[in-house]
């Protein structure tokens, strides 16, 4: 081992791929392999793992859910880890989502490592937004609206990133060239996502006589096994019929791929931490429509890449589509708005530096930010 290297160590609970695990993911890949050496503590059945192209030292290890009461596992679970990182002398816990912080906090007690928690969600509990952050060294934020939820100056705003890999050939299809509107939208299907708010947009749609469209809905609801959810959805779209028009695509692994396929994307998500989906649509040159809610609307404003509408406004959702829909819009530029901004702002190569730039501040914090390797003000800011 090269012991001018900083060993780093990201723990993640999760064994699927969501948005958290696929951030994840890209800053593993754009991490400077030349500074940091990689440690992963994940299921050792995770089905992501093939999609690091980096260099790393796996530590499978199960985290457990901590909703029921604290007990022998977890603090067995715990031991295992301060044992690892001892061993394994990491200079930097990095725990990312919303379970791997309650395994890592206890370090602060039981290790020298310096500790980051790796933000990515929203909550009105006051767990994780006032004691959580005490326990760590930096909290990253997803954005602002995150970092809004939650106390104490230790905290940076750092959005999540593309992959430009994964865009490498460009959108074949031309706006409504089958003189179809086609609209996607996509995640996992879960009552927070408002899909039923966009199924009522759509029917608005054909009851206006604008027949030429598709919705996809692209996703399932296997992680949060919201069925009852789901099922309630396609009896909508069945009583409005709509069926033909509205079609449930499933879970796809390559999502970016139907997203080229489409005029326009949908995030009407309550309390949207960020939104990943949005900043991937862009990157294929796809605008987007986004509720004004949660972290969602600082893309638009910093893009000008897509629409923000009133925050669960049918109507307003209606006549933004219907826009689009009747060409109203100057639809060209603003996808070349977005995929400029996109490649400029949210490139992993440009996040992964902001990480590194706290982790260099973290390790030297008595050198100056410039001689750290960073800036007083090192994250983006929205317009």
């Amino acid at each position: 081992m090269d012991k001018r290297k900083i060993n780093v160590m990201f723990v993640t609970h999760a064994d699927k791929k969501g948005g958290a695990e696929q951030s994840l993911i890209h800053l593993i890949n754009y991490l400077d392999s030349s500074k940091y050496r990689i440690f992963l503590l994940s299921p050792g059945d995770a089905s992501y793992l093939h999609e690091i192209r980096a260099e790393y030292v796996h530590f499978p290890l199960h985290l457990n859910s901590i909703k029921q009461k604290f007990g022998l596992g977890y603090i067995e679970t715990v031991l295992k880890i301060k044992s690892f990182v001892r061993k394994n002398k990491i200079d930097i816990v990095h725990a990312n989502g919303w379970r791997a912080p309650w395994y890592t906090a206890p370090l602060k007690f039981l290790a020298k490592s310096k500790l980051v928690w790796h933000h990515r969600d929203y909550t009105h509990l006051r767990m994780f937004n006032q004691v959580l952050p005490r326990f760590f060294d930096r909290v990253i934020c997803i954005s602002h609206f995150v970092a809004n939820s939650i106390q104490g100056s230790n905290k940076t705003i750092i959005y999540n990133g593309v992959d430009p890999e994964l865009a490498l050939t460009k959108k074949s299809r031309t706006f409504m060239e089958d003189d179809t509107l086609v609209i996607g939208t996509f995640g996992r299907i879960v009552e927070w996502k408002r899909y039923h708010l966009m199924i009522e947009a759509v029917k608005k749609l054909a009851d206006s006589n604008r027949k030429n469209w598709k919705l996809l809905i692209v996703g399932d609801a296997s992680v949060d096994g919201s069925d009852g959810y789901y099922n309630d959805m396609i009896q909508k779209v069945l009583s409005y019929g709509l069926e033909h028009q509205v079609i449930f695509y499933g879970y796809s692994n390559k999502p970016l791929d139907v997203m080229k396929e489409c005029d326009l994307t949908i995030n009407f998500s309550l309390n949207e931490p960020f939104g990943r989906v949005i900043i991937e649509s862009m990157l294929v040159e796809t605008p987007v429509i986004v509720a004004d809610s949660g972290g969602a609307p600082e893309i638009i404003h910093h893009t000008n890449g897509g629409f923000i509408v009133k925050d669960g406004d049918v109507d307003e959702l209606y006549q933004t589509i219907q826009r689009v829909y009747d060409k109203n819009v100057d639809h060209q530029e603003m996808s070349n708005r977005g995929y400029t901004s996109v490649m400029n702002d949210f490139n992993m190569s440009t996040i992964a530096k902001k990480v590194e730039s706290t982790y260099s501040r973290l390790l030297a914090p008595n050198l100056k930010p410039e001689a750290a390797g960073g800036t007083d003000e090192y994250s983006i800011q929205s317009n």
